[in-house]
């Protein structure tokens, strides 16, 4: 309804395409791809719960997506959705990645979105406040 046309990118990855993409810019970068792109068996791509987006006007590319009105558009309203940024300018872990997405649900999302945290830098037992409980 608000006009804005994301496509997906990259979704889920398995072990040996996760495997295969590390050692790709390993050739290129060499340990400088530590800084923006995560091991096999760490990449949440491969745990199925992030997806790499970009718009039409990029034509397939991930560079300058912080510039576009999707952007924006998912800066303001991702949460209520239950995604979240990953790696936001300053984060501690990777570089700025715009594009990169991860599903959290609508409750823990909203939260972060509220008191403007980031999902990394939370205890692990808050964040396991969010879990759902299956009965035994």
């Amino acid at each position: 309804d608000d006009d804005v046309d994301l496509q997906v990118l990259s979704a889920y990855r398995s072990f040996g395409d996760q495997a295969a993409l590390k050692s790709g810019y390993k050739i290129t970068y060499g340990s400088g791809c530590n800084a923006f792109c995560a091991d096999q068996g760490y990449s949440e791509h491969q745990r199925g719960t992030a997806v790499d987006v970009t718009v039409p006007s990029l034509a397939g590319a991930l560079d300058g997506f912080d510039k576009t009105d999707a952007y924006t558009w998912l800066t303001k309203n991702a949460y209520k959705y239950g995604f979240i940024t990953s790696y936001p300018v300053s984060n501690a872990y990777y570089e700025f990645e715009p594009w990169h997405w991860r599903f959290v649900g609508t409750s823990l999302a909203e939260d972060l979105h509220r008191h403007h945290q980031n999902f990394y830098d939370l205890d692990q037992r808050d964040i396991n406040e969010y879990l759902v409980n299956f009965p035994d």
